[in-house]
């Protein structure tokens, strides 16, 4: 080299080209691909609805007992029910008002929030991402767009396969042998552990076996048949329900639907002195006797309520914020009704309560479930379901309803 100074030269010469083209080239594509891929954790809110409920946050290896909401639940946090029951809610973190995904934690389920993540920026075009895994009992998901029309996917893995959900509603349930997976609105695609793959659409189902008892799926299956139409209040009210309004004096409640944490929910609204009922009644005429199973799910939140100064359900039990009513005829012709009310705050001390109505807490999401009514009415077993109303009662209420869903199951 020294004997050569040019070769030398030329070899730096070309050394720094193939650098600074090098740097050219890989620093946009670097800063391109750190726009378009990076994501960055949601923010994670557990709701706590009947406590308490058992967490393991992420790294630490003790389950601590909460009683109440807690924010920015980590990702790997284990978090486990019992006779109790929970929500997660997922924020974007840059607009905490932007709910991408929901999961409704039932009784005795056990799931680890495995990831939760976002693309740091809008130009990216990947997803939502929310990876769940569920080592027992059950879950409902709702997925959704957020403002911008970017669509989230949530990930959910069981002992007995995989469920990848888009945009929709599901719910899934896990025990020692299966994994069961039912779309109420949307799309999924299950894989079991052998890498079977079905594609689910709205109101089917799929259940997952075990590597032990053949590692297949059976499905695509129909759901359970749900006797009410636009439950989930994605059409007009008008749209399967008809709205009414009774009151003694001025001023009317009002039912509308309005968008909430990213969905639809049907919004009961009254500021008033005097008693009032709102509400919404839906014609079903559906014969139920040869299903085994019938059950009523929604969900509810109470954002106010005032009877002269007293929450409750009135002197006479009967002006709850919200009640749903089931109309049915039983199989010796009789018409009966069936009843389940939901209030928040105290009743006057001489008022009396119902032993269908329930006290909710105030503001936070209840996800509702009647159990199977062909067993509680087997005295005046039904058989046909007549009409379905949701009403607000009371003098002022502010409360909201969505995911209703009466489902018949053969």
């Amino acid at each position: 080299m020294r004997k050569n100074p040019e070769r030398l030269a030329w070899i730096v010469l070309l050394a720094s080209l193939f650098a600074c083209i090098s740097l050219a080239v890989a620093v946009p594509l670097g800063i391109r691909s750190y726009i378009l891929y990076t994501l960055v954790p949601q923010n994670v809110t557990l709701e706590v609805q009947r406590g308490p409920l058992g967490v393991t946050l992420a790294g630490r290896g003790q389950p601590v007992a909460v009683d109440d909401q807690r924010d920015d639940i980590p990702e790997r946090s284990i978090l486990a029910t019992y006779a109790t029951a929970g929500r997660l809610v997922m924020h974007v973190s840059r607009d905490e008002s932007t709910i991408v995904a929901t999961v409704q934690l039932y009784d005795n389920t056990q799931v680890v929030l495995v990831e939760a993540r976002s693309p740091r920026f809008a130009a990216s075009h990947l997803p939502h991402q929310v990876t769940l895994d569920v080592r027992t009992g059950r879950v409902r998901i709702s997925a959704s767009r957020d403002p911008d029309g970017r669509p989230t996917v949530v990930k959910v893995q069981t002992p007995h396969g995989v469920a990848t959900l888009t945009e929709g509603s599901y719910e899934v349930k896990v025990n020692g042998t299966t994994t069961e997976a039912t779309v109420r609105n949307g799309e999924a695609e299950i894989t079991s552990q052998g890498r079977q793959v079905v594609q689910l659409d709205r109101s089917e189902r799929a259940i997952v076996y075990s590597e032990q008892d053949g590692g297949q799926i059976v499905g695509p299956l129909p759901a359970a048949r749900d006797l009410i139409v636009n439950g989930d209040f994605q059409a007009p009210l008008e749209s399967g329900w008809v709205a009414y309004n009774q009151q003694d004096e001025d001023p009317p409640g009002t039912v509308s639907i309005v968008t909430n944490e990213g969905r639809e929910v049907a919004n009961f609204y009254r500021s008033g002195s005097n008693h009032a009922e709102v509400g919404m009644r839906q014609r079903v005429n559906y014969d139920v006797r040869d299903f085994t199973s019938l059950e009523l799910h929604m969900v509810v939140q109470i954002v106010d309520e005032n009877i002269v100064g007293y929450g409750g359900c009135g002197t006479l039990s009967s002006e709850c914020p919200i009640i749903v009513l089931i109309e049915y005829k039983d199989i010796y012709g009789t018409d009966r009704q069936w009843l389940h009310g939901f209030y928040i705050g105290e009743p006057a001390p001489d008022w009396s309560l119902y032993p269908w109505t329930e006290q909710i807490p105030q503001g936070k999401w209840h996800t509702y479930e009647s159990g199977n009514l062909v067993e509680e009415l087997a005295d005046t077993p039904p058989a046909i379901i007549q009409q379905v109303t949701i009403y607000a009662s009371g003098h002022s209420f502010q409360a909201i309803v969505t995911e209703v869903d009466l489902l018949a199951q053969e």
